[in-house]
């Protein structure tokens, strides 16, 4: 196969989409939507889509198709960079295993959706939201062994000061310094907790916060995913009323030929 990508403008990338599915019987899809400030490039085959984002040194891969051989004949392509592809999914990853086996993809890690609806004002006083000065040592806090930059979206320097802009960064600081840090999104009447790590013993206090905040707005539900073997953050998670919806998220990997 000699196709090859192009880019693509987010707002052709819905419509695209829409016309292959009325023409082809997918069989494997992890494609969920975009957004129109990604950047986006596209190939198109006979019987499969493939479009890809650059994120960090990596590309993020979404993809739909109605050939599983075809399929993993161009996914065998995809040598010159490191692709990781998502399967959100409640049913597992069966189908998949192996298609991307056979690609030469490796599994990395899953992470499982929560949510809370038992939102409650908690005492605290421990975070404080981030100021731009902040912003050097809390990307210090994210990249570490804990995070991934495959799995956890982490933001680039450039999109963390838009979100202390808008304030969805609560820090926990000691003798100045950041020590933890939680990033939230509300988005009416719902609140997404990206990303929450601490390295005091106080970290617990950074959920209070973001509760406490929602409490203050009327916001009554928080979502967030939690890498499934993270026993120690899911159990803090389920003590304060969290539950898991069923929706899990596998990531896969295809690291480049160097």
């Amino acid at each position: 196969m000699t196709e090859t990508f192009s880019h693509i403008p987010a707002s052709e990338i819905q419509t695209l989409v829409a016309d292959f599915k009325n023409t082809h019987h997918i069989v494997l899809s992890n494609y969920f939507g975009v957004k129109e400030s990604d950047d986006h490039e596209i190939l198109v085959s006979a019987h499969t889509l493939l479009l890809r984002k650059k994120e960090h040194n990596f590309q993020r891969l979404f993809l739909l198709s109605s050939d599983e051989a075809e399929l993993v004949t161009l996914l065998k392509t995809l040598d010159d960079e490191d692709y990781v592809l998502n399967i959100p999914t409640k049913k597992g990853v069966g189908p998949w295993e192996q298609v991307l086996s056979d690609a030469g993809f490796t599994f990395l890690a899953q992470y499982d959706r929560y949510y809370n609806r038992e939102i409650e004002y908690r005492e605290s006083d421990i975070g404080t939201f981030a100021t731009e000065e902040d912003a050097d040592e809390i990307l210090a806090l994210l990249y570490v062994d804990d995070f991934s930059i495959y799995t956890d979206y982490l933001p680039t320097k450039e999109e963390l000061m838009e979100m202390i802009k808008a304030e969805r960064v609560l820090v926990n600081k000691e003798d100045g310094h950041v020590l933890g840090v939680l990033i939230f999104t509300l988005e009416g009447k719902k609140c997404y907790l990206n990303i929450w790590i601490d390295r005091s013993k106080n970290g617990l206090y950074l959920l209070f916060d973001v509760y406490n905040i929602m409490v203050e707005k009327g916001v009554s539900l928080a979502y967030f995913w939690v890498r499934s073997d993270n026993k120690k953050i899911i159990k803090l998670h389920k003590l304060t009323g969290a539950v898991p919806d069923g929706l899990s998220d596998y990531s896969f990997i295809k690291q480049a030929k160097r």
